[in-house]
């Protein structure tokens, strides 16, 4: 199985490469933008291992939630790479990448939109049993178990998503034609329109 995966919801941006089991991971701390810089690191890794954008038996990536114009990229990349090839696309949220290494616990991820305020979900042995929703992190975090664990960018543990986790998730998936971003509140402009 040959998945390559964009992560491009936050100032960060990744792509991975999993391979056989293995992931290979390019982060992409760059003042480039995210449009700029992601397709030639991704052409890099795969370069790397002897391989092109055609040998891929599916693509995957982070759909959010997390920048408005970072989401769209990534998933306009992996839908253009899947519909020129004719492979399967395959949708991982941001909030689960997070909770990925924790998998086997009990996990709240929280993802800072500022102003106090968030995107969140919690997860039990992988399931979530509350989905991301768009939130006020106070009020979130405030009737947790006490023992679950915190991670993301709201929180003491602040982990960005990762484009191995979402290789390592989109394994497990079955792909689709095209994917869509997940978006759990208006943009800033259309928020401003509708006002």
């Amino acid at each position: 199985m040959k998945i390559l995966a964009f992560e491009t919801t936050d100032a960060v941006a990744s792509v991975a490469l999993l391979l056989d089991g293995e992931v290979y991971e390019t982060v992409i701390d760059t003042d480039r933008r995210h449009a700029e810089s992601v397709l030639p690191a991704a052409e890099a890794l795969l370069s790397a291992h002897g391989l092109r954008t055609v040998d891929m038996d599916a693509f995957a990536a982070d759909v959010g939630p997390g920048s408005f114009t970072g989401v769209r990229i990534g998933v306009c990349m992996a839908n253009a790479l899947g519909a020129a090839h004719k492979k399967p696309v395959v949708a991982v949220d941001a909030l689960e990448t997070l909770a990925y290494p924790y998998r086997n616990e009990t996990v709240c991820a929280l993802i800072d939109a500022r102003n106090g305020n968030g995107y969140g979900a919690v997860y039990e042995n992988g399931a979530a049993v509350t989905p991301p929703c768009a939130c006020v992190i106070a009020e979130f975090t405030s009737d947790l178990p006490a023992d679950c664990r915190m991670t993301g960018t709201a929180t003491d543990d602040p982990k960005l998503p990762s484009a191995a986790n979402v290789a390592r998730i989109a394994a497990a998936r079955t792909g689709e034609k095209e994917i869509a971003p997940l978006y759990l509140k208006l943009s800033q402009a259309e928020r401003m329109w509708k006002a």
